[in-house]
């Protein structure tokens, strides 16, 4: 029985520029257009050491909440408008800007519903032994079986950081998948919800489902549904909450750990609706691009989605499409279905159309199996996935929806978006890693381009395919 599950707002975060030199004595801050932190924490961009920084930041009255040297990137709290203003004049820092609150809009979801699926027969080594591999049109269309067939099926010493909810460990498909010593959470709030309810839980623990979804697309032990790999290892960077929600410097502070743990490749399925309008936003962007610039420096390449406003990002004026406008990313449109008899089972018509809520334009790298309410990217639901709470006298207790009496049972989830899109081209960035080496994004990005596509709509490049739809065949020479 199918069961459709109210969409959940997912989060998401900015953007990007280049480094600025010591600024004047501003007039104000710069204003993004998002929800500033109530806390008076701000995002400092600082230059060299950050020793004056850090004793402006305590002359203040602040707290520094963490800083990097290396990216040029700090956090500070307990801070008044008028003492971050200061603090943008010390000599050093380059810019002070509010942390902001993000949230995303919702996006298609559908359950299939809960089975108590046999695993037995099936095997890491076949994936498309899967329980539910005829659901995945996704994986053949970009011919990842093909791989599998030749045995690449990916490297545990490959490593792929997921930037999103957090990853259910303990589903079938996930279980040993994830390194949980180099994992982290960056969602203070998602911490002490885990404390109280879950306190023999990892932190990463996927109270919100996106992004164990996210994370299946690129590793996954193949039991009930395959990944592009069955053997890469990944890593769960949490900088989304259960509601979707997220700090623009949990997330950039994420992608900096990520890369300070040796992931080789980053996903972030996350974005800014609409656009970030760039008008008095430019030093906003640049602090960005900052820490995309430091993830390069440190070899890791990172993919991102395009997003979901059907937006055309060519010639967008003064809106700053993130992360897409951000440097060194490969940025990933959304293909899916037009028609099925059903969107789980198919049969399915003309999977390569650009999918109807896809982002698209110059900016767009390549496409890859996004889904569409014709045909959605199918994963286990994360099984501590809070759908709701409920009134148990004296307490308000939360209730976990796709939480099942063993992880031999599983609801099986359906998602469309760039942010399913996304995952299967990081997933065949780490099968391209191990041929052309560790520290070398470049290298893995040019022959993606050159080698892994299928040159679809208008020949050569164009702006809704990008330089073409991932094929993992193709890729691999096989």
């Amino acid at each position: 029985m199918n069961r459709r599950l109210l969409p959940q707002l997912f989060a998401v975060a900015v953007v990007v520029a280049g480094c600025m030199d010591d600024p004047v004595r501003p007039d104000r801050l710069s204003a993004p257009q998002f929800s500033q932190v109530t806390d008076g924490r701000y995002i400092v961009e600082v230059n060299g050491n950050g020793a004056n920084f850090r004793t402006a930041v305590a002359r203040l009255g602040g707290t520094v909440e963490y800083f990097h040297s290396g990216a040029g990137v700090a956090t500070v709290s307990g801070m008044t408008d008028a003492a971050a203003l200061e603090l943008a004049s010390v000599s050093g820092v380059a810019g002070v800007h509010p942390d902001v609150e993000i949230q995303l809009a919702p996006q298609m979801e559908e359950w299939q519903g809960v089975e108590d699926l046999s695993a037995e027969s099936a095997s890491p080594t076949n994936p498309t032994t899967a329980v539910r591999y005829s659901f995945q049109w996704n994986m053949r269309r970009i011919e990842a079986n093909v791989a599998w067939a030749a045995g690449k099926l990916g490297n545990a010493g490959v490593t792929v950081a997921i930037l999103d909810s957090g990853i259910d460990t303990e589903n079938l498909d996930m279980a040993g998948r994830v390194d949980l010593t180099r994992s982290a959470s960056f969602v203070p709030s998602d911490d002490a919800f885990m404390t109280k309810w879950l306190p023999t839980r990892p932190k990463i623990e996927d109270l919100n489902g996106h992004g164990t979804n996210v994370a299946t697309q690129v590793s996954s032990n193949a039991i009930y549904l395959a990944g592009v790999n069955s053997r890469t290892t990944l890593l769960a960077i949490k900088v989304l909450g259960r509601t979707g929600g997220g700090t623009l410097s949990g997330i950039l502070n994420g992608l900096i750990y990520a890369a300070d743990q040796g992931a080789d490749v980053a996903n972030m399925s996350l974005g800014v609706p609409r656009g970030v309008n760039k008008a008095g936003n430019g030093s906003f962007v640049g602090v960005s691009n900052r820490v995309f610039n430091y993830a390069n420096r440190q070899g890791m390449l990172v993919v991102v989605s395009a997003g979901n406003d059907t937006i055309n990002m060519t010639g967008a004026g003064r809106i700053y499409t993130a992360y897409c406008e951000s440097p060194h990313v490969i940025c990933v449109s959304a293909t899916g279905p037009t028609a099925s008899v059903n969107p789980f089972t198919g049969p399915w018509t003309n999977e390569d159309a650009l999918a109807p809520y896809s982002n698209f334009g110059e900016k767009i790298v390549v496409a890859a199996p996004g889904g569409s309410s014709r045909g959605y990217v199918a994963s286990v639901c994360a099984r501590r996935r809070v759908t709701g709470f409920a009134v148990i006298a004296p307490d308000t207790v939360p209730v976990f929806g796709c939480l099942t009496p063993t992880p031999n049972s599983a609801a099986i989830v359906g998602y469309a978006g760039t942010s399913q899109a996304s995952p299967h081209v990081a997933g065949l960035a780490a099968k391209l890693v191990e041929v052309y080496g560790k520290n070398n994004p470049s290298a893995v990005r040019d022959a993606l381009l050159a080698l892994g596509v299928d040159d679809l709509g208008t020949p050569g490049f164009d702006d809704t395919y990008g330089y073409g739809r991932i094929n993992v065949r193709k890729a691999l020479g096989l």
